[in-house]
């Protein structure tokens, strides 16, 4: 019942879906959630690999191929695509899929596990950005107006292909690099330099600035532009960008408006048209505009603003003012900002303001006010713009309530975490037995040294001293696939499935038979994909022996009287990871105790770890300290410090579990 519990927790920690492809046997498993992600049933599921035109339009199904091609000609070790795949009601998702192969000794693919998760939403996500992009750079590049970026030297560095043109040249790359003084005269490029160096130096740009330029021909043109800074990510000023729109004709056609007194009248009748046009333009804006006098009433409103506060037309609001229509907390707050707009000349700009109204539910805006001017100079009173941001507002204060809520339950997760690594480490033994006086000699003695440091809350490492009754004794260090829940729930199957077997089996090779029998049932049974490196070693004092086994597991290193090496058993005593293939047999290989003085078995995460060149520690390194000699707890935690050292982490990548083996005389 606990190993239920643990596996539902791992699934519900992980989004991910699981399918195993056995080519022996020409079957393809899912787990649960990898047919909820397709939509079928288990009894319907296409092959994932051998239907890829049910499921994948055809750019996903030749990455489907070429990324399977590489695996088989053994380029790689990791199956990884993100084919865009239809469900069984025809809806088209991108997922992506991982996988990873078990090989037979000639490199032939026997099975390919792994797991596939929806990231319909990042995709997504990702398309739209590039489309926004292409939108933006379509503008930029087709509008009329000029639009480029200088850096601190005011060289062109970016700019569209009217800047390029404006400047007499065919093409963007010509004009890169260049400043004003290659096109202007040297009276307008050396003015130009300095407003520019002004703008870089103060961080205070020009708006709305209408610019005469001279060529060296001596001609004229005219300009409205607007430059800024150019700040990078982290707020240092770059350069400055700038655009600008040529105004020549417009200054020339208002200059010769001026000469000629005649076309006086018709100049009359274009401003009347031009306001009427504003007119036409302020009240069709999804904005809500207004002016009011010196008392805060309202002079003139557009259409959307009569409609906001509830009205048909703009003329039913002259004279009216806020006093009408909101709270009187509102109106308030409202006429003390505009009082005070039109005393110190300030505008209010970008404020999101509150609307509190008398019988309906509160609104709110982003205002921008400013003081309403004659041409003299002199106070009318204010005018403003405004649009309402109460969705957004609302939908903001969801996203913080919605926040709350999840780091109160990402503080119980880690609360949880926290006390599945108490109870694991607290399965870890803190004293190992002494085994002493066996064989021929009364004072042989035979001692356990552990070092155990996990990488995570929830280990995959760990060790176990078996008494297998009378004279014999055995060991297991064991090392499973990954970190996290799911791991932890394999070595919690492991231990449960190590109880069962010792009191049944007393030979190396037998226990990880059975342990990968159980292993690789309850994996197939749980849905659940891992694997476990092992070794297993049963000392047998009365005969003074050494029996050991592997199970893909790094060979132990061996102290003799003669010298310190790795071993190398042979191969009938080398299997694979335990949960990988099931009903194969493990064999083992016996070899005396004579001259043997330690054995130290190790996980591989001291052995991969790697320094800033990507180097691993290595066996090499291993033996070089404990050819060093010393009791082995001193000897384990220097060769831990040493590992640390090399690869500049205190904690590392993986797991460390190392487990020694002392033979000795009192």
């Amino acid at each position: 019942m606990w190993n239920e519990d643990r596996l539902e927790l791992a699934f519900r920690a992980s989004k991910e879906g699981i399918w195993d492809w056995n080519l022996e046997k020409g079957t393809i498993f899912y787990s649960g959630r990898t047919l909820r992600f397709l939509g079928y049933r288990r009894a319907d599921a296409p092959h994932l690999f051998l239907e890829t035109e049910k499921l994948m339009d055809e750019e996903s199904q030749t990455a489907f191929r070429e990324a399977y091609q590489q695996l088989e000609a053994e380029e790689t070790d990791l199956f990884a695509v993100e084919p865009r795949m239809k469900t069984r009601r025809g809806r088209w998702k991108w997922f992506r899929v991982r996988g990873t192969p078990v090989r037979d000794d000639e490199g032939k693919i026997l099975r390919l596990v792994g797991s596939v998760i929806d990231i319909s939403k990042r995709k997504t996500a990702e398309l739209e950005l590039v489309e926004e992009q292409a939108l933006m750079a379509s503008l930029i590049e087709n509008i009329s107006m000029s639009v480029y970026f200088k850096d601190l030297e005011s060289r062109f560095v970016m700019a569209n292909t009217p800047t390029a043109h404006k400047m007499g040249l065919d093409k963007v790359s010509k004009l890169l690099g260049n400043t004003d003084a290659d096109f202007f005269s040297k009276e307008h490029a050396e003015g130009s330099r300095e407003q520019e160096k002004t703008i870089i130096r103060s961080g205070v740009g020009l708006e709305k600035h209408l610019e005469r330029e001279e060529w060296p021909d001596q001609s004229h043109t005219w300009v409205h532009t607007c430059k800024k800074p150019w700040r990078g990510r982290d707020g240092k000023v770059k350069g400055l960008f700038g655009v600008a729109s040529d105004v020549t004709e417009f200054i020339e056609a208002q200059k010769e408006q001026e000469r000629v007194a005649s076309q006086l009248h018709e100049t009359n009748q274009l401003i009347e048209e031009e306001r009427h046009l504003l007119r036409l333009v302020i009240d069709n804006v999804p904005l809500n505009v207004y002016f009011k006098d010196r008392d805060s009433c309202f002079v003139l409103v557009n259409q959307a603003m009569a409609i906001w506060l509830g009205k048909e037309k703009p003329e039913d609001l002259q004279g009216k003012s806020d006093r009408d229509f909101f709270s009187e907390e509102h109106w308030r707050a409202a006429e003390t900002d505009e009082q005070k707009i039109m005393r110190t000349g300030e505008s209010m700009q970008g404020e999101v303001e509150r609307e509190t109204w008398g019988g309906k539910s509160d609104t709110w805006v982003m205002t921008s006010k400013y003081p309403w001017k004659d041409a003299d100079g002199q106070t009318l009173g204010t005018f403003g713009v405004s649009s309402d941001v109460t969705d957004l507002v609302r939908a903001q204060r969801d996203l913080t309530s919605l926040a709350e809520t999840l780091q109160k339950k990402n503080q119980e997760m880690e609360e949880g975490l926290s006390l599945a690594r108490e109870v694991q480490q607290a399965l870890i033994p803190s004293e190992l037995p002494v085994y002493s006086g066996w064989g021929q000699d009364e004072k042989s003695q035979l001692k356990f040294y552990h070092f155990y440091q996990p990488a995570s809350e929830l280990a995959g490492d760990f060790f176990e001293i078996l008494p297998l009754g009378g004279d014999k004794v055995g060991f297991l260090v064991c090392d499973v696939m990954g970190h996290g829940v799911r791991s932890a729930l394999v070595v919690a199957m492991l231990r449960g499935l190590i109880e069962k077997q010792v009191k049944v089996v007393a030979g190396a090779g037998e226990f990880l038979t059975g342990l990968n029998e159980g292993l690789t049932h309850l994996l197939e049974q749980s849905g659940v994909s891992l694997f476990a490196t092992a070794i297993c070693g049963v000392v047998d004092l009365a005969e003074e022996t050494i029996e050991l086994s592997l199970a893909g597991h790094p060979n132990p290193i061996a102290v003799f009287r003669d010298g310190v090496r790795q071993l190398a058993p042979p191969k009938e005593a080398r299997g694979p990871a335990l949960g990988m293939i099931d009903s194969i047999t493990y064999g083992a290989v016996t070899q005396p105790l004579a001259g043997l003085i330690r054995l130290v078995c190790f996980t591989d995460g001291l052995l991969e770890a790697e320094n800033e060149h990507g180097e691993e520690f290595g066996v090499t390194r291993m033996l070089e300290k404990i050819e060093q000699g010393g009791r082995l707890a001193p000897l384990f935690k220097n060769m831990v410090k040493s590992a640390s050292i090399f690869a500049e982490q205190e904690v590392f990548d993986d797991d460390v579990c190392l487990l020694g083996l002392e033979f000795s005389a009192r």
